[in-house]
């Protein structure tokens, strides 16, 4: 859906861009030229990132999402270049634009952009992808800059300044650059393996803590690839559980996390609670061991 609207845009764009002779015009139609590359990578590496885990991947593909969107990314910061010079050119040599081209099709191309973008950002939301989210995102910065775009062709018409064309150009250039520099630093993050949001480790915690047979437990670590969250733990339990009522315990708190949390492969690693302790304080003193009950849980630093 993102690259059928996005080669409509390209095409509806040029062609106003040259009609016109709007120089902010033909930025635009040359910036979603390149949405069209970046939304073909996206449908690719969506449906890559969707392969179940195989013996060279047993963890699954869902990196390839955030590869996408670095790339994405840097292809949108190339382009910047590009839409400076333009603006530049046109601000030491104005002329005056025609404006019935530039204004209908910056029109068509923000209600494209709100229908798609909005579709775009439900769906991220229901399957956590990261590459969907940062193409609705990027369709809405597009929107914005066509926003931009169309007040500066109708301030061209009210003032009769053609310089005001180029100025527009140059500010949505800064735009571009910034959202795109975010959307960048939020592909990079999951690549080196951070923690996923304080609110979501929340959910968890708050499953492990409701639970009164489990002790405490630590070592929670969390990361994301793709939609996929990735996670494991050490959970505290009883010392006099048998082996099989412990398994029970622990498959029931997976299927809580699952619950609570979509998308996530969650390991649990039982231990007996006071022997775990008794380890802990000969062993790894600095440790934290979390959970109801427990009286040690604010010594040290967590882990």
């Amino acid at each position: 859906m993102s690259l059928t609207a996005n080669v409509f845009l390209v095409i509806i764009k040029i062609a106003a861009g040259v009609a016109s002779g709007s120089v902010s015009v033909l930025a635009e139609g040359v910036q979603s030229s390149v949405d069209v590359v970046a939304s073909a990578l996206i449908l690719v590496t969506v449906r890559v990132a969707a392969a179940p885990p195989d013996t060279e991947h047993p963890y699954g593909h869902g990196k390839a999402e955030h590869l996408a969107s670095l790339a994405q990314m840097l292809l949108i910061l190339g382009t910047v270049a590009y839409l400076m010079s333009a603006a530049w050119h046109r601000w030491l040599h104005p002329s005056m634009p025609r404006l019935d081209w530039g204004i209908a099709a910056l029109v068509v191309a923000i209600a494209t952009n709100i229908l798609v973008s909005g579709h775009l950002m439900r769906v991220s939301k229901e399957t956590g992808s990261q590459a969907l989210a940062a193409e609705a995102t990027h369709l809405r910065s597009d929107m914005l800059s066509c926003v931009g775009v169309l007040i500066g062709l109708v301030l061209v018409w009210i003032t009769g300044q053609p310089r005001v064309d180029p100025a527009v150009a140059g500010i949505m250039t800064v735009v571009i650059t910034i959202t795109a520099i975010k959307l960048l630093r939020d592909s990079v993050r999951p690549l080196l393996d951070e923690s996923l949001p304080s609110a979501e480790e929340a959910r968890v915690r708050e499953v492990l803590d409701s639970d009164p047979r489990v002790l405490g437990y630590h070592r929670l670590r969390t990361r994301r690839a793709g939609s996929n969250r990735l996670m494991d733990l050490h959970l505290l339990l009883d010392d006099d559980l048998s082996f099989r009522e412990a398994h029970a315990i622990t498959e029931d708190v997976e299927g809580e996390i699952r619950r609570v949390l979509p998308n996530v492969d969650v390991i649990v690693h039982a231990e007996p609670f006071h022997e775990e302790q008794l380890h802990q304080r000969e062993h790894h003193p600095g440790q934290v061991i979390e959970g109801p009950g427990h009286t040690e849980r604010r010594r040290g630093a967590r882990q």
